[in-house]
């Protein structure tokens, strides 16, 4: 699978730095397919000829850099390709992603009528008890790859249509524009988490793993909330991307 280290020719290249080196060389050219499991560490090592602490130093790295992923009771395999949102940018999911070439898709887990608590409504900008629907959604791409959990707390009063939308193949923002109440600003907060048990099982992860957590209201026409949006990322799958300017 591997050829051998060069020991002679690299000399003051650690040994681990090759290894590392040769793995991402695979992954790159999909020798080592997504979801690929690497071979035991004990197995690298007998096959590198180093200890296993070495192939472990060479593994960390690679698993820090989200192009491998660790399992516990099962391996390690090969991480899914990144997805880069940009931040400088006020966009959807769909619009998004399509935009970057992904297949996007969405799994509605819920969708309820529910009332305001003090905490949606200072948000949202409605009286407390206002109706308000929940949406609960999960996010793919690709292969059914997982990547986040929305959820969205919307107005009733600004989208009665939302109840009869079919939310998990239609955009929202789409579905906003379509019935005039475009998204033209918004508000985000961006901040790194560890998964608690409840999110962990949603994203197919350990508990206590890095998260992204986001938090965004978009604002509607005249400067209206239109919706309080919340995600938790799955951080070996994310990348932020901003545009900076001074």
């Amino acid at each position: 699978m591997f050829d051998e280290l060069n020991k002679s020719d690299l000399k003051g290249v650690p040994l681990y730095v090759q290894i590392r080196e040769k793995i991402r060389e695979k992954i790159k050219k999909n020798e080592l397919e997504v979801g690929a499991f690497l071979p035991a560490e004990t197995e690298l090592a007998e096959m590198f000829s180093v200890s296993r602490m070495t192939v472990r130093s060479a593994i960390d790295d690679l698993v820090s850099d989200g192009l491998l992923i660790r399992k516990q009771g099962t391996g390690t395999i090969v991480a899914s390709k990144r997805l880069e949102r940009d931040y400088s940018r006020l966009t959807g999911f769909y619009e998004d992603m399509k935009a970057r070439g992904w297949n996007p898709s969405s799994k509605l887990l819920k969708i309820e009528e529910v009332t305001a608590s003090e905490y949606y409504a200072e948000k949202l900008m409605v009286p407390v008890g206002s109706p308000l629907f929940h949406v609960l959604r999960m996010r793919y791409v690709e292969n059914n790859d997982i990547v986040a959990l929305h959820s969205l707390h919307i107005s009733q009063h600004l989208c009665p249509w939302i109840a009869n939308a079919n939310l998990s193949r239609d955009s929202l923002y789409e579905l906003y524009n379509k019935n005039d109440v475009p998204v033209e600003w918004g508000k985000q907060l961006v901040e790194a988490r560890s998964a608690s048990s409840e999110i962990a099982e949603y994203l197919d992860i350990e508990v206590g793993t890095a998260i992204l957590y986001t938090e965004r209201i978009s604002f509607t026409k005249n400067n209206v909330p239109l919706e309080h949006a919340v995600a938790w990322c799955r951080a070996d799958r994310y990348t932020i991307n901003l545009s900076l300017r001074r």
